[in-house]
């Protein structure tokens, strides 16, 4: 069902012209940071995959964040939609982060 679905979505007109303009947005965002005081929780994969300019997607994240303490990068095993087999460690990574945040 669930390639089905993406199968039929995934090359509409919407997204064809969000991919072909995928480096334009890449550029515009290269120097751009999270505020410091803004608590910033992002999930990513475990990738071993390394850039030419030496990052992976751990490392490309974490240079998008500031020095904040209120602000991480959770690295889980699995693929692009994490949210499909890893939804319970990231509610619980979650709901941490809300009440860390809250007691800040």
């Amino acid at each position: 069902m669930t390639k089905a679905i993406s199968a039929w979505k995934l090359f509409n007109k919407n997204v064809v012209s969000e991919v072909n303009e995928l480096k334009n947005h890449i550029d515009k965002t290269l120097d751009m940071r999270f505020a410091a005081d803004l608590p910033v929780l992002l999930f990513t994969t475990k990738e071993d995959q390394v850039s030419e300019d030496g990052k992976n997607l751990e490392t490309f994240f974490k240079t998008r964040l500031t020095d904040s303490p209120s602000s991480r990068v959770v690295v889980l095993g699995g693929h692009h939609n994490l949210h499909w087999t890893r939804y319970k460690e990231m509610s619980k990574e979650v709901n941490e982060f809300i009440k860390s945040s809250a007691a800040e």
